[in-house]
């Protein structure tokens, strides 16, 4: 099933426009809402008066910025929102409920199926900012151009007010025009004339924009038409008539892919069997809102999507959106490791999951959130970006294809749990928590040998390990640092748009020190950055035996082995931080095990700090970054998970495989983990 959105046009948009007009201008952070004298100057007004006059907009500051952690960020966003009505109760049309059978033609016959409007008018001081921006376009061919008291009645605006006597109030057209000197005033008084493009434009013109709205805990698509003034930026890349649209567009999408093309992958039976409805409900109007082209497929039954991978058409799409648990995402990269072309399909296809099953750790980790609909909003808005996998070997399959792993492996206390206690699955969370709990109380050991080739080994070279790649040991760093290089050159001036202050005057938002910037603007070269044939040859061959330069694990720990747990992201599931130090491509994976001889008393804070990530730090733990390992398990009974699969009980060797999968990373890299500061 496709679904392609309808086509922005030039000209006048299909549905009827309110008469009341939202006068507007842009500013670094969003659009901002002018203020209107004659408006009442109610609380909600006081509220944002204030905000504006301390430069900042407490709900661009929540939209893809803050490291903090994300559920108080949404709460908080939906609260603030309220006070300056970018929030309400409003339903979404109930059409989106039943779209299945949706098509091209019916999308184009109603464009406003999936974006209604905004009830009233935005409260002056509003911002809306351009990380929530979805799309826009313009309600007239003809810009309304600036009015003031020296205006002649012959002026350019009067023969344009004609036009649309019929769809305005000209009285309220008229009110807004008279107030422009006293707007101007305002702005001035917030003390923020620095960022705002000057309201004295040349013209203005008349857009309908459509945002992401929150509405309790989620974010809907909504549309408000404004009339905004506006005074083309100086750069060689915009049009000689400063086209508005596009440059509110390319604000709202920097760094990333407009228009997606993106091919869905829905397992119906995750999420206690609700996927299907959560990615209707909550994710498909943020994505035709947005232009995005989606395709939809359903899986039929375990292995399916390894299928679905393999066949179909990588040139149609751009990406690869898994609406389901942590599963899909396993099969669909292992599906197109298998195929003839992986290396095309690996260069062109970004694969991204959006949360719609019981383990939801690639959202996480990935786009900071287990909601749906906000990782939908990142899903449009985030940085495509190069992440290391892992390449699994077993003597059962080894030959005929080795398999990828993205998260993680582990055997052990961990992996018995997560898979012997699938059948009570629907107790949720606490099914995981009862395992655990049962297999400590009978301290059951894990017997096996295990060889380490070591990338960090200690938790202090661990540490200098990760401060040193967490900015710029990753290509993220020097992707964001080479578009702040052409910005630079093209005198742009958005970053606040992206991050938050953080305080540091020695760094930018973005990690990237601005001494740097004249050595990377001449290092950096992106059409070095393509994978090859060569980035999937496996550097260890399981039949080679075990190389010389990897160390044995102590036989004392792992003959009494509790835990044996390495992965390459920070969350293996929604609430537990497992890996607070990985990141996403510093061509290592984190290890952690533990002793089963540790008793309760010592376990209890390891398992207690795992939804911070603090378990790392007890003295039981081993924790190290390493390249390549190997475990050889002493038991006839048993099993491996890989990504939450089960895996066969036999000797499994593990690789780093650098920069091979290209995913979407909110900002551009995993979600903030503070283990900088553990």
């Amino acid at each position: 099933m496709t679904l392609r959105p309808s086509k922005r046009r030039k000209g006048r948009s299909r549905h009827s426009v309110k008469k009341q007009i939202t006068s507007a201008i842009l500013t670094e952070e969003g659009i901002m809402i002018k203020a209107k004298p004659s408006s009442p100057y109610t609380y909600a007004n006081r509220m944002a008066d204030k905000r504006s006059r301390n430069s900042v907009d407490n709900i661009s500051r929540t939209s893809f910025q803050s490291n903090s952690d994300n559920n108080s960020i949404f709460e908080t966003a939906s609260l603030i929102s309220c006070v300056t009505c970018l929030s309400d109760t409003d339903t979404i049309d109930r059409s989106e409920t039943s779209t299945t059978n949706t098509s091209k033609d019916d999308l184009s016959a109603n464009p406003k199926l999936h974006y209604p409007s905004v009830n009233g008018q935005l409260p002056a001081n509003t911002v809306i900012p351009y990380g929530r921006i979805l799309d826009a376009r313009y309600i007239e061919k003809e810009p309304l151009h600036y009015y003031d008291a020296t205006s002649s009645p012959s002026s350019p605006l009067n023969s344009s007010i004609s036009n649309v006597s019929e769809k305005y109030d000209l009285g309220e057209l008229n009110s807004i025009q008279q107030t422009e000197k006293k707007t101007k005033s305002v702005s001035r008084g917030s003390n923020s004339s620095s960022s705002l493009i000057s309201s004295k434009s040349p013209f203005t013109k008349l857009v309908e924009v459509i945002f992401a709205r929150p509405r309790r805990h989620d974010v809907v698509p909504k549309r408000v038409s404004l009339l905004i003034d506006y005074k083309p930026h100086p750069s060689p890349h915009l049009n000689e008539d400063g086209d508005l649209v596009e440059e509110i567009l390319k604000r709202s999408y920097k760094n990333t892919r407009r228009n997606k093309s993106i091919f869905v992958i829905i397992n119906p039976f995750g999420g206690k069997g609700k996927a299907k409805k959560l990615f209707m409900t909550k994710a498909k109007p943020l994505l035709l809102a947005s232009q995005c082209s989606i395709e939809v497929v359903y899986t039929k039954y375990p292995g399916h999507a390894i299928e679905i991978a393999r066949e179909m058409d990588i040139d149609q799409y751009d990406t690869i959106a898994c609406a389901s648990g942590d599963g899909i995402p396993h099969e669909v990269i292992n599906g197109l490791y298998r195929r003839p072309d992986h290396v095309k399909a690996f260069n062109k296809l970004a694969i991204t999951e959006i949360p719609c099953g019981s383990g939801n750790a690639m959202s996480v980790s990935c786009h900071w959130t287990n909601n749906p609909s906000y990782s939908t909003l990142c899903l449009i808005k985030s940085i495509e970006t190069k992440i290391d996998l892992m390449c699994c070997s077993q003597p059962s399959y080894a030959k005929k294809h080795p398999k990828l792993s993205f998260l993680s492996q582990t055997y052990g206390l961990i992996a018995e749990t997560d898979i012997n206690t699938e059948f009570i699955r629907w107790m949720g969370p606490a099914r995981f928590e009862l395992g655990v709990a049962f297999n400590i109380i009978q301290k059951k050991r894990y017997p096996c040998d295990i060889y380490v080739k070591y990338a960090a080994k200690s938790k202090n070279e661990l540490k200098t390990h990760y401060l040193e790649y967490k900015n710029k040991g990753s290509l993220e760093y020097q992707h964001i640092a080479m578009n702040k290089c052409n910005e630079d050159r093209d005198n742009y001036n958005y970053e606040n748009d992206q991050e938050i202050d953080d305080g540091d005057d020695e760094e930018s938002d973005d990690g990237v020190e601005e001494d740097d910037h004249s050595v990377l603007c001449n290092s950096i070269d992106p059409s070095t950055d393509q994978i090859k044939e060569e980035n999937f040859k496996i550097k260890y061959p399981l039949d080679d035996g075990v190389p010389s330069d990897w160390e044995r694990l102590d036989p004392n720990i792992s003959n009494n082995l509790g835990i044996f747990y390495t992965g390459k992201m920070p969350y293996v599931a929604a609430d537990t931080k497992f890996f607070p130090a990985a990141l996403p491509s510093d061509g290592t994976m984190d290890m952690v095990i533990t002793d089963a001889r540790t008793s309760l008393t010592r376990m209890a804070p390891i398992l207690l700090g795992l939804d911070k990530g603090s378990h790392v730090l007890q003295p039981e733990v081993l924790h190290s970054k390493i390249l390549a390992y190997k475990i050889i398990p002493k038991l006839t009974n048993g099993l491996f998970s890989v990504d939450g699969e089960k895996f066969p009980l036999e000797p499994l060797q593990v690789e780093i495989m650098p920069r091979l999968c290209k995913t979407l990373l909110r900002n551009g890299r995993y979600v903030d983990t503070d283990f900088d500061s553990m």
